[in-house]
């Protein structure tokens, strides 16, 4: 694996239950055992432009698709400028919750053009790297119960519209140039972990 002095920026991405909270954290951990620096961060973020969007998950209030995806957009300027961008500039390996593919897949649901997102995120950093995490709808619902609380995108009648927006959003992202690598996370989420470590290795 890469030294500290070749920090990355991994992101983990995928439907509401597969993991992605858990894994960054246990990533997180793991590098930091191999003696990296590492800041782990997510978004939304709890900036002010997070708050507002927190609450339109949590749904406290509701934003349309457009207006969900411009303050998304800014929320991930901010989280740029604010903290990831410096985290790499000293070294750090930056490990996200959720990304720009977030915003493609669940606004693009929504009835957003992609293309949209895309031109407000002209010269937004690129991710090293992308974990989808997929999940069957079993787990999924087995580790949302687990969390005892439902947010907006939770509806299990909206999972395979959203698995198609994810999948034409990476197909859009992976043409121009982003690297995302597809895991299963149905399995113990040791093991996604070591799937993802493994991965990790064989690019360094």
């Amino acid at each position: 694996m890469p030294t500290e002095e070749q920090p990355r920026f991994i992101v983990f991405e995928g439907l509401d239950g597969v993991g992605t909270t858990t894994l960054a954290e246990r990533l997180s951990q793991a590098l930091q055992a191999r003696d990296l620096r590492v800041r782990l961060t997510a978004e939304p973020t709890d900036g002010a432009f997070g708050r507002l969007l927190r609450q339109h998950v949590q749904q406290t209030l509701t934003l349309d698709a457009t207006a969900a995806g411009l303050v998304f957009t800014a929320d991930r300027s901010d989280h740029l400028g604010a903290l990831i961008r410096p985290a790499l500039a000293r070294g750090q390996w930056v490990v996200c919750d959720r990304y720009l593919l977030s915003t493609l897949a669940y606004q693009g649901a929504e009835g957003l053009d992609r293309e949209t997102i895309l031109a407000a995120s002209d010269g937004f950093d690129v991710p090293d790297v992308t974990f989808f995490l997929d999940a069957t709808d079993e787990v999924r619902a087995e580790r949302m119960s687990a969390r005892g609380r439902v947010d907006r995108y939770e509806d299990p009648a909206l999972a395979q519209g959203l698995r198609e927006s994810y999948a034409a959003s990476i197909a859009l992202l992976r043409s121009r140039g982003h690297r995302i690598e597809q895991i299963d996370a149905s399995p113990p989420l040791d093991d996604v972990l070591a799937d993802v470590l493994a991965r990790l290795d064989a690019a360094s």
